[in-house]
């Protein structure tokens, strides 16, 4: 068992860098061109080579359960929305009656209904797309209701998380894509987490520095000492790719417990906290006792849009275990993301744009963001044939 676990190669580099000096510091410099997180070709390279063909983390399917469930997705540029049939099945569809056009439902939140109905003609859909019902249907001569279902999305619930890619035509190869992740889900579990709460909020920065952010160990113990800096050793961290993913791991206070255990006895949870940017804008984040999908949308090169999601092992049995994820979710989601994390990620795009800086460094401690960067400009390269460099 301990061999088919990825995540222990990474507690091992933990352990080496805390017995020795400098572990494997790496003090190499490498210079980032802030004009990538500015400027607006580069930014409508980017978004259409990136986020127009791949399979996203939309939610999870503990968040529509029953039949008739479904929410709304309007965060890469289509409108999408995700159901669950009598089937069972979840399913994604344009969010478009096939009528006029109109959208089918709004919100951000998750809703319950038995159909789908066109607020303009009345026109209804079951949950699995097929059109049922069309009002003075004599009207449409030879009218052939099954050719005009709902759009259809790629889509495959898996690990419990619900992908879908936004090209209707588009590639849903989740075992290629996924490579050896797919085993760093089933340590965790992932896929029998239930869902929470949720926020959905936009900033006023690029969408890649709250990428950066979240792979960054340097900043944890200085932007957040009046939070959960003080949890954590001063950056005794590590990191590796997977495909085109990134796990990283961050020794807490109790790391030092771990070093006189068997390795079938490390607690992945308790020991070390893991953050996994699934690319290109998702980062799961593997708190003690309950589990964070942050998903960043591009809306502009200074505008984005996060959506936090907290998963936790169980449904709330008592009324004080649903007050202690909801102290939680609020202290990770206000205190450390909005009043910390974004809020530098705010001012660091103002000071993108101020000319300051032509570059920024990356130093020994934010390896994880030099591997980022370079997966992004490769991914960029192969999609639009050209080299991602700043006009």
């Amino acid at each position: 068992m301990i061999k088919s676990d990825p995540r222990i190669e990474l507690v091992e580099q933990l352990l080496c860098d805390v017995k020795s000096e400098n572990g494997n510091l790496d003090p190499t410099i490498t210079e980032i061109d802030t004009a990538i997180y500015h400027e607006q070709d580069f930014f409508d390279r980017e978004k259409e080579a990136i986020f127009t063909d791949a399979p996203f983390i939309l939610g999870h399917e503990s968040m529509i359960e029953n039949s008739g469930d479904h929410f709304c997705h309007d965060h890469l540029g289509r409108p999408i929305i995700i159901t669950r049939a009598k089937d069972g099945k979840v399913r994604a569809f344009l969010n478009a009656c096939r009528h006029r056009g109109v959208r089918l439902s709004n919100g951000d939140g998750v809703s319950r209904r038995p159909t789908l109905v066109c607020p303009y003609h009345n026109w209804a859909y079951g949950m699995d797309g097929q059109l049922i019902s069309v009002p003075m249907e004599e009207s449409f001569e030879n009218l052939d209701k099954s050719c005009r279902s709902l759009k259809q999305l790629p889509c495959e619930v898996r690990h419990g998380f619900i992908w879908v890619n936004p090209n209707p035509n588009g590639n849903m190869d989740l075992s290629s894509f996924l490579g050896e992740l797919e085993r760093d889900f089933e340590h965790f579990e992932v896929g029998s987490q239930v869902f929470f709460d949720q926020s959905i909020k936009t900033k006023k920065t690029n969408w890649k520095l709250i990428v950066d952010a979240f792979l960054d160990g340097y900043h944890v113990k200085r932007l957040h000492k009046k939070t959960v800096g003080p949890l954590f050793l001063d950056c005794v961290s590590a990191s590796n790719t997977s495909e085109d993913h990134i796990r990283s791991t961050v020794a807490r206070n109790e790391f030092s417990e771990l070093m006189d255990l068997d390795k079938d006895q490390w607690d992945m949870r308790h020991h070390v906290t893991f953050a996994y940017q699934v690319f290109p804008n998702t980062t799961l984040i593997f708190h003690p006792d309950y589990m964070s999908i942050l998903s960043v949308y591009p809306v502009s090169p200074d505008e984005t849009i996060v959506n936090h999601i907290c998963l936790i092992p169980n449904k709330p049995q008592t009324d004080a275990e649903r007050k202690h994820y909801e102290r939680a979710f609020s202290i990770i989601e206000n205190g450390v993301f909005e009043a910390e994390d974004f809020f530098v990620c705010e001012q660091a795009q103002i000071g993108m744009k101020s000319g300051a800086n032509d570059t920024f460094l990356i130093g020994g401690y934010e390896k994880s963001m030099e591997y980022f960067h370079a997966i992004l400009n490769r991914r960029i390269e192969e999609r639009s044939g050209r080299t991602p460099q700043p006009t």
